[in-house]
């Protein structure tokens, strides 16, 4: 499912990941500070994914994050 997040004041970055379900796209707008952000979060979540023995390898990811994919926008996607 892809869904366009909006950027307000109760918007956190934790939050988005943690109600992110398989298959799932988000679409953030794209800021070079928020899209650091994002993408160290992902890389945190499939570090702690691989730790806990759920991700096999350092190539085998859950999240993925792209600033090409939707122009204008930082997309989040959910693998498994």
């Amino acid at each position: 499912m892809v869904r366009e997040i909006t950027v307000d004041e109760n918007y956190q970055t934790v939050r988005l990941f943690d109600e992110m379900k398989k298959g799932d796209i988000y679409k953030v707008p794209y800021d070079k500070k928020r899209h650091n952000g994002i993408k160290l979060e992902a890389s945190r979540r499939n570090r702690d994914l691989r730790l806990i023995g759920t991700l096999k390898n350092k190539m085998d990811v859950k999240y993925r994050v792209s600033a090409t994919e939707y122009p204008g926008f930082s997309a989040i996607i959910c693998l498994k």
